[in-house]
């Protein structure tokens, strides 16, 4: 059901519910307040009546009885009672005021005045009439609140379309933009309760923006990236085509080798920050991974690199811990530490590798003996594509942008500082335990 309809249903049965309360109140008020206007009357024709000497019988005042009250004096002497309606059996005199009693099968409204020693005055109304008058009174209050029912229904469908055509301004300028338009919505002509909703669209407004613009700047990094290694691939293919000795078209051929591997590296890690930036994968469901297994076949992996550079490479300490994390994902951070602690540690250099918990956490250190990272650049190196010294080593500066993505969304955090025994890095992975 649409939000107007359920306003105007809501605010229909609100409306009803209170007419029709008002008028119920309306009727009963009335009724009562009619009684007590007859019962007045009939004190008054009492107090009024005197002796009876000016009552009329019934049939000669040319009216019918139901229209007139009945009068019946009694007296304390002998003089005989008095009455304008023979027909009517009054009850013996009893104690003053209100009372009732059947006539002729019919119930009667009776008041007795004994305020005169000499004389007791009954006056007597019946009640169906009674009845009859109060409730053409009551009526005549109650009809006006009956009849402003279906005018609150057409007033509550009016208020609400009046109410709502703010909202389909506000979502008319939505549907509007463009796609490049994600500037902020203005709140100045939004009513207050829609106010937090229009925020909201702007935060993802701003959101949207920030994921533009990234992936812009990603772009443009990578064309820029791109560019070396594909140029260089043309420049070694006309030298391979211009290589007339075996030994030029080896060295060529080793030359373009080389390239190819570049570019499907800068490939590979383009699009594997692309993933991890985008989200993909983030839907699948996590998995208990024994961290220290999950770095050992890690470690068999790069046994082959680390003894072309004899490099000590090995696991000093493993403690067994359990963590909640994409084994895939959880590979591919462990991979990139692993390499680039390879790839930045001199020949016959040494990386180790330790596993431990703390304070329920699983950590995992990855520590070499290389040249290091300098305390006010450490934060630079999770950019992408920042390398220190692009010369040294042919990465692509976006190994550590990858793992630090990849380690955030699996609940997890990287940080680096100094090797402890001395010159190098260590780099440390935090997840808390499964």
């Amino acid at each position: 059901m649409s939000l107007r309809r359920s306003f105007i249903l809501v605010f229909s049965a609100l409306l009803t519910a209170l007419a029709a309360f008002a008028a119920a109140f309306s009727y009963y008020s009335a009724r009562l307040e009619a009684w007590s206007i007859l019962d007045f009357q009939l004190q008054q024709i009492a107090h009024v009546v005197g002796d009876g000497s000016g009552l009329e019988p019934l049939a000669s005042a040319g009216a019918s009885s139901d229209e007139i009250v009945a009068v019946r004096i009694t007296f304390a002497d002998a003089r005989a009672t008095r009455t304008n309606d023979p027909r009517v059996v009054f009850p013996p005199p009893a104690s003053g005021g209100f009372s009732t009693f059947l006539a002729d099968g019919e119930e009667w409204r009776l008041f007795t005045d004994k305020g005169d020693p000499a004389r007791t005055v009954m006056v007597a109304q019946r009640t169906a009439e009674r009845d009859e008058l109060a409730a053409d009174a009551a009526w005549n209050t109650a009809w006006p609140f009956l009849l402003a029912i279906p005018l609150s229904w057409l007033a509550a469908y009016w208020l609400v379309g009046a109410i709502m055509e703010r909202l389909h301004i506000l979502a008319g300028r939505v549907e509007r933009r463009v796609v490049e338009d994600i500037d902020p919505l203005s709140v100045k002509d939004a009513p207050v309760e829609v106010r937090p909703l229009v925020l909201a669209i702007n935060r993802a407004f701003d959101r949207v923006r920030a994921t533009l613009e990234q992936q812009r700047a990603f772009l443009a990094d990578a064309a820029h990236e791109l560019r070396t290694p594909i140029t260089a691939l043309s420049l070694q293919i006309d030298n391979l085509r211009q290589a007339g000795q075996p030994e030029e078209r080896d060295a060529a051929v080793a030359d373009l080798e080389a390239g190819v591997r570049r570019a499907t590296q800068v490939s590979t890690q383009l699009l594997r920050l692309a993933r991890s930036e985008s989200g993909e994968g983030a839907g699948r469901e996590a998995a208990t991974v024994h961290l220290g297994e999950a770095l050992q076949e890690c470690l068999s992996r790069f046994l082959a690199a680390a003894d072309a550079k004899a490099i000590d490479l090995g696991m000093v300490q493993s403690v067994p811990c359990v963590v909640r994390s994409d084994p895939v994902e959880l590979a591919a951070i462990l991979d990139i530490v692993v390499d680039n602690a390879l790839r930045y540690t001199p020949d016959h250099g040494q990386v180790d590798l330790a596993v431990l918990t703390r304070n329920d956490h699983a950590v995992l250190s990855v520590t070499d003996n290389g040249p290091g990272i300098a305390a006010e650049l450490r934060e630079r190196v999770f950019d992408r594509f920042y390398r220190i010294d692009p010369s040294k080593t042919d990465g692509s500066g976006l190994g550590l942008a990858i793992a630090r993505n990849l380690a955030g969304r699996n609940g997890g955090t990287i940080r680096l500082m100094d090797n402890p025994a001395g010159r190098g890095l260590r780099v440390v992975l935090e997840w808390p335990l499964a």
